[in-house]
């Protein structure tokens, strides 16, 4: 099993409303996309100048599939992965938090990067699933 952070911009997505209308969806997945597979743990990101940090916890249930993008869309649409989000973290692990941890703060993502979806190596995995352990709400099957 391998672990990724799927990123989601305040200003395009309110991820909390589209998991509440359902926990599974698509997800945009330019990059890595040969590497994901059925059973990987997504950490969902939400980067913005508002309270950025890690909001929920997902498991990818299908492999990357090419769509046609419909008018509207962005490009990086084109690729997809089916996720199903499992649990939401409460309260987040927050940027601030994130960067005051001598494990996780050596991180880049956590300081903020441009793009949709990056793999979590391992020890930064492991930490992160300390952390969140106890904060773990799990989220009703849609």
């Amino acid at each position: 099993m391998a672990d990724w952070i799927f990123q989601a911009s305040a200003r395009e997505h309110d991820l909390d409303a589209m998991i509440a209308a359902s926990p599974e969806r698509w997800w945009g997945t330019p990059r890595y996309r040969d590497r994901m597979t059925v059973g990987d743990r997504v950490w969902m990101q939400v980067t913005g100048p508002h309270h950025p940090g890690i909001y929920y916890v997902a498991t990818i249930v299908s492999a990357t599939y090419e769509h046609p993008v419909q008018p509207g869309e962005p490009a990086y649409a084109r690729w997809r992965t089916d996720i199903r989000v499992d649990y939401r973290i409460r309260p987040p692990l927050l940027r601030s938090e994130l960067l005051d941890d001598a494990t996780l703060g050596s991180f880049r993502p956590f300081h903020g990067f441009q793009g949709s979806n990056v793999p979590v190596p391992p020890d930064i995995a492991a930490a992160l699933s300390e952390r969140a352990a106890r904060r773990l709400v799990t989220l009703p099957v849609g």
